[in-house]
């Protein structure tokens, strides 16, 4: 029997049409600290442009392991301005919680950090030529930030690499519990995010590798974030994407294993970007119509020698 234009319409508002898909740039450890490495940062930042994303993360490191200046930072902002759509930045350690070790300059940390807060995490919105309002966490981390698109919660981390940034002191533990705390209040309202608005995944986006190959999860100061990964994670019942940068080996996989060392945590995926020495950036896509949700298009802009 032929079905009436009503009824086909009744049939069409029953199931709401899919989002369309969302794609995004991610890209993190530019540390060559030289003017061609800058010129070369700033192309990079063109070849991004050109694949018309719908907006842009960085994933931290703004420079290498050379002493901490404020000229890295300025040059980081020009490569970041020069981005046509959002650009959402991520603190790593070089920029701030490694600033006072040895051949880094004698500077404390904190002041470090301020100055990056002032110049690239501006209250309440991304940077780049077409900013986004951000929703980002009360108090001492504004970094802290999330953002809702296609069907996808989006959510950052300041999550550093040097296993997140602790030392052998008691400055920075103090500083890291308070951070830590932070970060595990900020992925909670996260995943309540997820399940207030029906969306069919989240995307963690931070800079330190967590150390997933740790099957005894030794890595003390990454602990509380891989369990809360692993366990209320999985309850959410979404893929989570984590994506991070750190140690500079494009690699996807579903690294994270339970406690157990044995069984292997299927709704986490991880995403690595490129890194100094490449140069590169990853196009990721979130599509509620593909079984997996996301998918990547790795895009290696050069491969330049070490320094």
């Amino acid at each position: 029997m032929k079905r009436t234009l009503a009824a086909l319409l009744a049939a069409a508002l029953t199931y709401p049409a899919a989002a369309e898909p969302v794609r995004f740039a991610v890209f993190g450890d530019i540390q060559e600290e030289t003017a061609e490495g800058h010129a070369k940062d700033l192309a990079l930042a063109d070849r991004i442009n050109a694949a018309q994303p719908d907006f842009t993360v960085f994933v931290g490191d703004i420079q290498g392991g050379g002493p901490c200046t404020d000229r890295q930072r300025e040059e980081a902002a020009e490569v970041f301005a020069r981005i046509s759509g959002p650009l959402v930045f991520v603190p790593g350690d070089n920029a701030w919680t490694d600033c006072r070790l040895p051949g880094k300059g004698d500077f404390d940390p904190l002041e470090r950090l301020a100055k990056l807060r002032d110049d690239l995490v501006p209250e309440g919105r991304s940077l780049g030529q077409a900013p986004m309002s951000l929703i980002q966490q009360e108090g001492e981390y504004r970094e802290n930030a999330r953002w809702n698109r296609g069907e996808v919660v989006f959510v950052t981390l300041h999550m550093p690499g040097g296993n997140n940034g602790v030392y052998p002191d008691r400055y920075a533990f103090e500083e890291y519990e308070r951070r830590n705390a932070a970060n595990l209040v900020w992925l909670a309202a996260a995943y309540d995010e997820v399940r207030r608005s029906g969306a069919k995944g989240l995307v963690v986006m931070f800079h330190g590798n967590p150390g997933w190959e740790d099957i005894y999860w030794r890595a003390s100061a990454y602990r509380d974030f891989k369990d809360m990964l692993a366990n209320e994670g999985e309850a959410l019942g979404v893929p989570i994407l984590a994506i991070h940068g750190d140690t500079h080996r494009f690699t996807v996989d579903k690294p994270l294993a339970f406690k157990d060392g044995k069984t292997r945590a299927d709704h986490l995926i991880r995403l690595e970007v490129f890194g100094s020495p490449e140069r590169g950036f990853v196009l990721v896509t979130a599509d509620s119509g593909n079984p997996e949700l996301y998918s990547f298009t790795p895009v290696e802009v050069e491969g330049h020698p070490a320094r």
